[in-house]
């Protein structure tokens, strides 16, 4: 009896342990096709993401020549025609302002000795004062021609860049390059001679003034 006993003991143990393999032999398939699973998901999540960058359209490009543009626009011609009129009007202000003072200057020298020492300094220092409140019109009057230049440009520079950006987004461009950045392109793609011609028409009934404080 206590041989049969032990043999089916063993044969028991057996059984179990065939049985806790299997278990875990079917845990383990269940694992791995688990991970095959996420690893064949993952690919193809991959393959989609490639395939979508893939077939992605190319980001388009513009270039435009912003000086050019800013040079040739009738605006500018315009603005700089004005300030080029008052600048000669002032010019010929100052020029008879110069041969007055000459003049004076000459006078004086002339009368220098006749006069005491004492007037003979009062009026040159008058002629002196003379010499710089004109000095001091011309250099505020420079200044006045470059103000205005300026304001003028910034003005028309802004209208461009409004003009550029509102062509960049008809034509679906998602950069716009300076031209003189760029070594070589399509002809297609060069802005200006639009932005030119927008910015002409935008501008074309424009009032243009210079108001001279000195004069």
């Amino acid at each position: 009896m206590s041989g049969q006993t032990g043999i089916s003991d063993l044969t028991f143990s057996c059984r179990m342990f065939i049985h806790k393999a299997y278990q875990l032999c079917r845990r383990l398939r269940l694992i791995v096709i688990s991970i095959m699973t996420v690893a064949m998901l993952m690919l193809a999540n991959q393959a989609a993401i490639a395939q979508e960058t893939t077939s992605a359209p190319p980001m388009k490009i513009g270039v435009v020549d912003i000086n050019s543009v800013m040079g040739q626009s009738t605006a500018m011609i315009k603005i700089r025609a004005v300030i080029d009129e008052e600048n000669q009007k002032f010019q010929k202000t100052i020029e008879a302002e110069q041969i007055e003072l000459r003049a004076a200057e000459e006078d004086l020298n002339n009368k220098r000795s006749v006069l005491d020492e004492e007037e003979f300094n009062r009026r040159l220092k008058a002629f002196e004062n003379r010499v710089i409140v004109l000095q001091q019109k011309v250099q505020r009057q420079r200044q006045s021609f470059d103000v205005a230049l300026k304001e003028a440009n910034d003005q028309i520079r802004q209208l461009l860049l409004k003009i550029i950006s509102e062509i960049a987004t008809e034509e679906g461009y998602a950069l716009v390059m300076q031209k003189q950045n760029v070594v070589l392109f399509e002809t297609e793609i060069d802005m200006s001679p639009e932005a030119l011609s927008r910015l002409n028409e935008r501008t074309k009934d424009m009032k243009i003034t210079f108001s001279n404080k000195d004069n």
